[in-house]
């Protein structure tokens, strides 16, 4: 997973919330996620928000999503290929969170998608309860990277005493064998462009890529992200490494 930095929080979303929350709001005028879904100008806000903030990919397995607005597609009808997931699940969220931006990010696959995925939001299901909060480590938080590292495809605590990694790689199947070769597939991709292995200046090149769109990303550009960018960038930072100091022992005299 890689950290993703909210961005402010659509305005369609606020105007609606605002009544709602009002101690002397008026009946029927209830803030939950159902009654907001209702709302098709409301709901494509916060979808085009959490498609943007997170460069088109799933906030926890990192796999490509996307989204088509209606001018874009033959059919005149928006296409969202991602569902909206709730960090703190919808059965524990008080009055108003399951329609607060905060609780909410994009996530793979798309709703009624037909099976059901080993891994990822669907399988964390109504995970964590609030007494298993600090068990979580929610893409949200500014050190969830620094929780985690990639190799060979494979995700795992940076620290072995780490329990919240290790129970949030478990509860969300990130070592799924699946999701496993899809990184494994991603990251062979980028070191072996062409079938062929990377050369320095291309390998240097793409980090600058990777940093750059992370950075934009960040900052509220719309920007797709490299799918599993998150694993791919530490694999390359070794491949550079390995390369440059190939290059040294070559050109010593």
């Amino acid at each position: 997973m890689r950290t993703i930095r909210k961005q402010v929080v659509p305005n369609a979303l606020t105007q609606w919330r605002m009544p709602r929350l009002a101690a002397n709001r008026p009946g029927g005028m209830e803030c939950t996620y159902a009654e907001m879904r209702r709302e098709p100008d409301v709901l494509a806000a916060v979808e085009d928000g959490l498609f943007r903030e997170q460069g088109g990919i799933c906030a926890y397995t990192g796999q490509r999503i996307s989204l088509a607005t209606a001018s874009s597609t033959l059919s005149g009808q928006r296409a969202v290929d991602f569902h909206i997931e709730h960090l703190t699940p919808q059965a524990y969220c008080a009055y108003g969170q399951d329609a607060d931006y905060a609780n909410m990010v994009a996530c793979w696959p798309r709703p009624n998608c037909g099976f059901e995925p080993a891994y990822g939001a669907r399988k964390k299901g109504a995970w964590p309860s609030p007494q298993e909060q600090h068990r979580f480590v929610s893409p949200l938080r500014p050190d969830c990277a620094t929780h985690f590292f990639f190799k060979r495809g494979e995700i795992k605590p940076v620290r072995e005493s780490d329990n919240a990694a290790h129970e949030t790689i478990r509860r969300l199947g990130l070592n799924q064998a699946t999701l496993v070769d899809l990184r494994k597939a991603a990251i062979r991709g980028a070191l072996y462009p062409a079938a062929r292995p990377i050369q320095l200046a291309e390998a240097r090149k793409l980090l600058r890529r990777l940093q750059r769109d992370a950075a934009a990303v960040d900052s509220g550009e719309a920007i797709q992200l490299l799918p599993f960018c998150f694993a791919i960038q530490p694999e390359l930072e070794r491949k550079i490494r390995k390369l440059e100091a190939l290059r040294h022992r070559t050109t010593q005299p």
